[in-house]
């Protein structure tokens, strides 16, 4: 499944050592573990100008570290979304239609960022409730499908947590009336972490079904439980990431299901979490 990690700052700032320079950073996530590599896409995301720029390849980040190291020098920005795709296929699609540039992520849209890890299995489902946007999807991504419905909430609640919330309520509900075409699946998604961002805020929802991974644990944190979403304070910046960026203090871990939501006011980062009932 892939990786990912977030960063809101005070000020628009680097943050090319949580990506490219720790021990334990998203790059370094890329071929941690022989069998689990991140082979299949990668994109940079982050606010300059105007609007949401976006750096992506579906090439293997590992194989094209140069490239990601540029534009992770280039994401020079208060808000930060970088993404290492290890692509789940459900549909069975071939590997020419699953690995391309409109699959991979971080998607953008309407001045806002977002990246997911997990699998939503009622993609089909979902999309045929996107209304006008299910014009917008380009790609055959579960991912993107859950971009623009959470673009379809938010349009439609104003507030990116409840947005979040209301996707996850809409998946969840969808699910009772179609479980039926799906035998052997326990539930619509595996996995629903998910990263919304805008030039001055960042949502995440953790949701992942830990139990049901098999006692996987994260890349490089011994111990870490796979899909349990981590954060921490540094300085003027606040991380968030598929699990801790280096061995040093001060993690925490989010829990499931729970949205947090950073936002910027006047030079300070503002944070609330929310736990979710299911």
């Amino acid at each position: 499944m892939c990786r990912i990690t977030a960063v809101i700052s005070t000020r628009p700032a680097s943050n090319n050592d949580l990506l490219c320079g720790r021990s334990k950073g998203l790059l370094a996530q890329a071929d941690a573990v022989a069998g689990r590599f991140q082979d299949d896409g990668w994109g940079v995301g982050f606010y300059r100008g105007a609007g949401a720029a976006v750096i992506k390849s579906p090439g293997p980040a590992r194989l094209e570290k140069k490239a990601f190291e540029a534009a992770a020098a280039c994401a020079v920005s208060s808000v930060t979304v970088a993404h290492l795709r290890d692509a789940s296929n459900p549909a069975g699609l071939a590997r020419a239609r699953l690995l391309c540039a409109d699959n991979t992520q971080p998607f953008s849209g309407g001045g806002f960022l977002f990246a997911h890890n997990g699998t939503l299995f009622i993609k089909d489902e979902i999309r045929s409730l996107l209304g006008k946007y299910a014009s917008k999807v380009k790609g055959a991504n579960d991912s993107e499908v859950l971009f623009w419905q959470v673009m379809k909430m938010l349009d439609a609640y104003g507030s990116p947590e409840t947005a979040l919330e209301m996707a996850l309520d809409e998946i969840r509900t969808v699910w009772i009336s179609c479980r039926d075409k799906y035998p052997g699946r326990a539930a619509p998604y595996r996995g629903l972490n998910l990263f919304l961002a805008s030039r001055d805020s960042l949502t995440v929802l953790c949701h992942y079904q830990l139990k049901k991974e098999g006692g996987k644990g994260a890349l490089l944190t011994p111990g870490w439980e796979f899909g349990r979403i981590a954060w921490r304070r540094e300085k003027e910046r606040l991380v968030f990431s598929s699990e801790p960026a280096d061995a040093g203090p001060g993690w925490k871990k989010m829990n499931d299901p729970e949205i947090a939501r950073a936002t910027l006011k006047g030079g300070k980062i503002a944070l609330v979490f929310k736990r979710i009932t299911l």
